[in-house]
């Protein structure tokens, strides 16, 4: 769109700040809705590298908009009322969800206690149930080529500690990848997935194999299971703990924020704020 004035707003935009008027000036108009100069102003950057560009595609954003905005409000006439009562409470709801955010940033303490946590696990075990296997052992990948693989044979499902820090070692220098944290459980699946093969019937294989390494051209693949537990039964509290600390984080907020509530309502009750008739 091209406006006769183009170059009058450049020019205005350029040498606005060395101008004092007493009137702000218009540089657009939609039926009875004005865009002032100032307001356009107030929404450029100080980065701006071409003010006569942005002031321009300001201007026809407004223009279209208003026009849109103009119709939409003729058209919809019969159900504005309903539209007003959807935007007053969205903007309620806004306000108030940013102001608690802001009192639960300043205020509520996030800290839950471990003996919470294990109390609600032991209260509803039941209901934490695996959705995989799972198992708590070592995986070590180290090339064909590597040097002590008759050690390594004996190292990777040894628990004599004299053992695990060679094996510790080793795996430093010489696996290409390795995981021994074999007190954590984790998803059986995500070893399965390196495999040369996967194995297509975890709970056979967890059940009846302690140590074994699978081959491909290049590597090795050795695996400890040290525990295991099969998809069906109840989750382990370390696999829980995270999901249960949010359970009982929200439930608290829940409670402060309904507490917080209770204060202003009694508050205001006493400080006469509130009539109740």
């Amino acid at each position: 769109m091209q406006f006769p004035y183009f170059i009058f707003i450049c020019i205005i935009v350029i040498f606005s700040s060395c101008i004092d008027n007493t009137e702000d000036t218009i540089i657009a108009s939609v039926n009875e809705d004005d865009l002032l100069l100032s307001d356009v102003i107030k929404e450029m950057s100080l980065q701006t590298s071409d003010s006569t560009f942005f002031v321009r595609h300001y201007m026809n954003e407004w223009i279209r908009k208003q026009l849109m905005l103009y119709h939409a409000e003729i058209n919809l006439s019969i159900d504005m009322q309903d539209y007003h009562k959807q935007i007053d409470e969205y903007r309620s709801s806004l306000l108030i969800y940013a102001y608690q955010q802001q009192l639960i940033n300043q205020n509520f303490d996030t800290t839950i206690a471990i003996e919470s946590v294990t109390e609600y696990y032991n209260q509803y075990k039941e209901q934490f149930k695996l959705n995989k296997n799972i198992f708590m052992g070592r995986y070590i990948v180290i090339d064909k080529s590597a040097p002590k693989l008759s050690k390594l044979s004996k190292w990777y499902k040894s628990d004599k500690q004299e053992y695990l820090v060679e094996l510790e070692d080793y795996c430093q220098q010489f696996a290409k990848e390795y995981y021994l944290a074999d007190s954590n459980w984790q998803y059986f699946s995500v070893i399965n997935n390196k495999l040369p093969e996967i194995i297509k019937k975890e709970e056979s294989f967890l059940k009846n194999i302690k140590s074994v390494y699978f081959e491909d051209e290049q590597f090795l693949h050795y695996i400890y299971i040290k525990d295991y537990k099969i998809k069906g039964s109840v989750s382990p509290l370390a696999l829980e703990k995270e999901k249960i600390r949010n359970v009982l984080l929200n439930k608290n907020k829940i409670e402060y924020l309904k507490q917080l509530e209770d204060e202003l309502y009694q508050n205001g009750l006493a400080l006469k704020k509130i009539k109740i008739y």
